[in-house]
């Protein structure tokens, strides 16, 4: 959930977030889970997948923008720093589409824009994320079923709501006057919220149950093995 303000995508602060993550993620040197054969289609058609979410999107009365996100996918498929390396790609690549679909050129397209995605379409659910799988890991018996819920349904649709809550905070402290008051970018939450979290487990639970190779963070020794 998003919109393109011209006051928000000059913000620094944005661009140096977005900066910092992809370096911490260059340095963890994630490519290398891409050696692994049975992994590489399923990366190819999640970036493919994610894109297409990007792409499409709502609009909504007053220009407030819905769309699905698919960080929390990235995560649990990929882990945190492949992740976060992916979605800057599909983050480029959505915006190419999105500026040819509205029949732009080179010189029109919106390039601020692509750190202010990237924040609140990418860094910031795929962080909740990984931070609420870590946490599950931690507390949560090691079992299929609540790795299913937990990992795929549950953190979908927190961290996509935590993530849209926290930036129409950022919003509104940063750009007042907007056309839409704080209850409309909530409900919009709680609808995005909920696609996430249906869209995110379904495949999940998809995955693990036909695919465990193609879930990194899913582990057969720790899951099955008991």
């Amino acid at each position: 959930m998003h919109t393109a303000l011209p006051s928000l995508l000059s913000h620094p602060l944005l661009l140096l977030l977005s900066l910092a993550a992809l370096l911490w993620a260059l340095t963890r040197r994630p490519w290398q889970l891409l050696r692994r054969n049975a992994l590489q289609n399923a990366w190819l058609g999640a970036m493919v997948l994610v894109a297409l979410l990007w792409t499409l999107r709502a609009t909504l009365v007053g220009g407030l923008v819905i769309q699905l996100l698919g960080a929390t996918l990235m995560v649990t498929l990929f882990g945190l720093p492949l992740a976060l390396l992916s979605l800057f790609v599909v983050d480029v690549v959505s915006l190419f589409g999105l500026e040819y679909l509205a029949g732009h050129g080179w010189a029109q397209f919106d390039w601020p824009s692509l750190w202010v995605r990237y924040v609140w379409l990418a860094l910031l659910p795929a962080l909740i994320s990984a931070a609420l799988q870590a946490m599950m890991r931690r507390l949560l018996p090691r079992h299929p079923f609540v790795f299913i819920l937990g990992h795929g349904y549950f953190t979908a649709g927190l961290a996509a709501l935590g993530a849209s809550a926290a930036e129409a905070g950022w919003r509104h402290l940063t750009a007042p006057g907007l056309p839409w008051s704080i209850a409309d970018t909530l409900t919009a939450a709680v609808i995005l919220a909920f696609g996430e979290a249906f869209l995110t487990g379904m495949l999940v639970a998809i995955f693990v149950v036909y695919r465990p190779q193609w879930v990194v963070t899913f582990r057969d020794e720790e899951y099955l093995d008991r």
